[in-house]
């Protein structure tokens, strides 16, 4: 059972409201009933009573929202205290949330290494997540940053955003695949299904499939699964990436990426929370601004 489902239940417990804890927790409405059904599911009762005028607490989730919600303090109290000595130790290590698109696997490896040859202490995990999950994890706090675009931030934020690059669009192909733009229509593709896609690859898919209507449509549940259908040939993949298509970028394992000359575009954001006080955060989040990207 996840912690962070948790810690929205003991919201809506408090709140008796799922509209009220979306907002309190930077949420859709949808993300907080799904996360309150996956609870339950899992513990094989009800923990509201629901009606049209407020949602009550059934005797089960009264007895587990008192018991939990002061654990649930108490968890996030020792991971604050372990950072804080860890980082005292020198070991500093920041969490980036990815959605894993083509951009962040074109910019961020060599980004990154530049960024730590002055900072060898700093370390940077990544996470790969649909975008609804990554701003949960920056809201309560699990992730330092997050890298996504502005269609995706949350109705509500109480987020900052950067905008450090410009997206722009490609089909990756077979090396030996000799497209062209207009030769999209009548080819099989493969699309990323709504689980993972952000808003803006969302439009930009429902775009091309007008634009194609001889095209077979194909999707993946991810960009990987994505790239190994390209690999495999069973289709064309279309997706964003930021910054030049340069030698070294545009051949990579039998693929080639070919840019799309689209008017569907956006900004490659990155966010954080407003109240971030960790300098080490501050510092990679400017050091990436800095940077002036595509």
């Amino acid at each position: 059972m996840r912690i962070e489902h948790l810690e929205i239940f003991v919201n809506a417990a408090q709140t008796q409201s799922f509209t009220k804890t979306a907002q309190n927790m930077n949420m859709s409405q949808p993300a907080v009933s799904l996360a309150i059904s996956s609870i339950e599911k899992q513990l094989g009762y009800q923990l509201f009573s629901r009606s049209r005028r407020k949602m009550l607490l059934t005797p089960a989730g009264r007895s587990l929202y008192n018991s939990i919600k002061s654990e649930l303090i108490d968890y996030r109290t020792a991971v604050s205290k372990a950072k804080r000595i860890a980082m005292s130790e020198g070991q500093i290590t920041l969490k980036v949330g990815l959605i894993g698109i083509l951009a962040e696997q074109l910019m961020l490896p060599g980004l990154i290494r530049q960024f730590r040859r002055s900072r060898d202490t700093v370390n940077i995990e990544f996470f790969v997540e649909s975008s609804p999950v990554l701003f949960e994890k920056l809201a309560s706090h699990e992730l330092d940053l997050v890298l996504s675009t502005p269609e995706a931030m949350p109705r509500f934020p109480d987020f900052t955003a950067y905008t450090i690059g410009k997206l722009k669009w490609c089909t990756l192909v077979p090396n030996d695949h000799p497209l062209a733009e207009k030769d999209l229509d009548g080819k099989d593709l493969v699309f990323l299904d709504l689980s993972c896609s952000s808003p803006l690859i969302t439009l930009m898919q429902d775009r091309i499939e007008k634009n194609c209507k001889q095209s077979r449509i194909f999707f993946a549940n991810n960009v990987v699964a994505q790239t190994m259908m390209v690999y495999t040939q069973q289709g064309l993949a279309i997706q964003p990436y930021t910054g030049p298509l340069d030698d070294d970028n545009c051949e990579v394992n039998g693929l080639k990426r070919v840019p799309l000359d689209v008017k569907v575009s956006s900004d490659l954001t990155l966010f954080t929370c407003k109240d971030v006080l960790n300098e080490h955060v501050l510092d990679l989040m400017n050091w990436l601004k800095a940077q002036k990207l595509g």
